[in-house]
């Protein structure tokens, strides 16, 4: 049974085992006969390599095979539910599994920041639109883009939606349609010198896949302010994860919960967050380079950041337009 507070973990241990044996996974090319290289083998990098060999020798396991690309950016694949995790009164974790040939090497393949599409399988059952055509909906992994056999999503149930009532009753084995992926923003590390993420709600998918890669990159030093805004204390979602990830991080993640209901002694920032919350906790001198991320309802883009105009962005508008952020400085999601 999977967890979320298992993903940073087992993504650190994944990723450092990958890199211990990506070397052996394919035959070095042939060259001309040189003296031994045995002393060599038995001092500094060497001996690690060597243990990674004889520990696989004495287990029996053979190195990763090299991952697939599982999903199609031109057609829809099938991948089926496996597990499902409740979250909150109206959130669930969802596991879904790749099939057919490798289905355990395949990989969403998502470059981040990036996105993939999902719909009802065609046929009976199909989740219509009024115009009767397929409901799509984008959603953003908070899986690792690259964990094997499986994709995970956090998804939130709004009464009113029309997948998300559909997906919340799905049953092991059920099959969902996906097509992707599509990247949203291409982040490179040293893009800017620091960044804030203003999200609301299910905004927080997209801000965690876009953070904690970021963070994973320890030569990357970009430092990130996370304003997270909810209803209710019970309303926010993965916690945990973040605040592993600012413990972890303290000189590069700092996160900030708004609630509209605050309880008493709550230490946190009440209300919607305005243009002076964000001058409070992400100041930011003259010369900083610097990105504004936004992923919310409606309401929140307006207040932050102005509306999206499908996908052009937009001019910017709300309270990073009251703070002097230029268009290039603004991404919303």
């Amino acid at each position: 049974m999977f967890t979320r507070a298992a993903i940073p973990t087992f993504r650190a241990a994944r990723t450092q085992f990958t890199r211990s044996v990506r070397g052996y996974a394919s035959e070095a090319p042939k060259a001309e006969k040189k003296p031994s290289n045995i002393p060599f083998i038995f001092g500094g990098a060497g001996v690690a390599g060597l243990g990674v060999w004889a520990y696989l020798e004495r287990s029996g396991k053979q190195p990763l095979a090299p991952a697939v690309p599982g999903l199609n950016g031109d057609a829809w694949t099938p991948l089926a539910l496996s597990e499902v995790e409740q979250i909150s009164d109206n959130t669930k974790v969802y596991k879904f599994n790749f099939e057919g040939d490798n289905a355990a090497n395949k990989t969403a393949g998502i470059t981040v920041a990036g996105v993939v599409l999902v719909r009802s399988p065609t046929g009976e059952g199909q989740v219509n639109d009024d115009k009767g055509k397929p409901v799509i909906r984008p959603y953003t992994p908070i899986s690792s883009p690259d964990q094997r056999g499986s994709v995970d999503f956090l998804v939130k149930e709004y009464p009113t939606g029309k997948l998300t009532p559909w997906l919340s009753q799905l049953k092991k084995g059920d099959e969902i349609l996906v097509k992707g992926p599509m990247t949203k923003f291409e982040y490179a590390p040293g893009q800017f010198d620091k960044a804030l993420f203003v999200a609301g709600g299910s905004g927080v998918t997209p801000a965690y896949q876009l953070i904690s890669h970021a963070l994973e990159n320890k030569a990357d030093q970009t430092k990130w302010t996370f304003l997270f805004a909810n209803v209710t204390e019970k309303d926010i979602l993965m916690r945990k994860e973040w605040e592993q990830l600012a413990a972890a991080n303290p000189d590069r993640l700092k996160v900030v919960y708004f609630l509209d209901n605050a309880p008493e002694n709550w230490t946190g920032e009440s209300g919607y967050v305005t243009a002076d919350h964000i001058k409070k906790h992400f100041p930011r001198e003259e010369g900083d380079k610097v990105r504004a991320f936004v992923c919310g309802p409606p309401g929140q883009y307006k207040a932050i950041s102005g509306a999206k105009k499908g996908r052009d962005q937009g001019p910017v508008g709300g309270a990073l337009k009251e703070l002097g952020y230029k268009e290039e400085e603004v991404f919303k999601y």
